[in-house]
């Protein structure tokens, strides 16, 4: 979205100097995706969790299956999406993954969160916050 802006000078391609200002409101429109879409994941989590390659979460982001957010030069998918896909097993020939191979699974996703889902407390993170909120 907004700090992934470049500036073309001569035949050189120069990032774009973005304000403090424009990088916290970046941040502040993730976190309100993040909680409409009950948290955000990067292609290699989404991958583990739909038993899939990079290359075939891509192709499903073209194809307009999974819903695509970019925030701070980076590409994120719903975690609610990618739940209700994994829901719906559409993988052909594969056996369903017992309740073992699911723990691990989500802790190998859990392993590929990147600084910026970090920073805003994981992939569930600001969810996580609003839940809080509403009980207060």
């Amino acid at each position: 979205m907004i700090a992934s802006a470049l500036t073309i000078t001569g035949m050189q391609a120069v990032p774009k100097k973005v304000s403090k200002a424009d990088q916290l409101r970046e941040l502040e429109e993730m976190s309100e995706v993040m909680v409409r879409e009950k948290g955000l994941l990067n292609a290699p989590q989404t991958a583990i969790l739909l038993d899939v390659s990079r290359e075939r979460v891509y192709e499903l982001m073209e194809l307009g299956k999974l819903t695509r957010y970019e925030f701070t030069g980076r590409t994120y998918l719903s975690y609610s999406e990618v739940q209700e896909r994994r829901e719906q097993d559409i993988k052909a020939g594969r056996p369903r993954r017992s309740a073992l191979e699911r723990v691990v699974v989500g802790i190998k996703a859990a392993a590929k969160t990147d600084k910026t889902q970090a920073k805003q407390g994981g992939f569930a993170g600001p969810v996580e916050k609003a839940k809080r909120k509403r009980k207060i």
